[in-house]
């Protein structure tokens, strides 16, 4: 999961011009000023990097990093284990 994390973090502070390390899993996305673009932006990003396809109904109501990037990889260990 840490490799996941990391991967989520360094793409989240690319597209929004961050320091990967100003990114905390209990950073709300909205003090990052990241809007629900930038969030489907780095979900696209993971689906590529992890060739998978992440469900978008209720993401919006992840309000943090961690919340979301947990979610995420929760998602992507039911793929991988059928």
């Amino acid at each position: 999961m840490q490799e996941f994390i990391e991967l989520a973090r360094k793409l989240l502070a690319e597209q929004l011009d961050l320091n990967p390390q100003d990114i905390a899993m209990e950073t709300k996305l909205e003090d990052l000023d990241a809007d629900s673009i930038d969030v489907v932006e780095l979900i696209m990003a993971l689906e590529d990097a992890y060739d998978v396809e992440f469900p978008e109904e209720g993401l919006e109501n992840l309000l943090t990093f961690g919340a979301l990037v947990t979610a995420l990889y929760q998602h992507l260990e039911q793929v991988k284990n059928g």
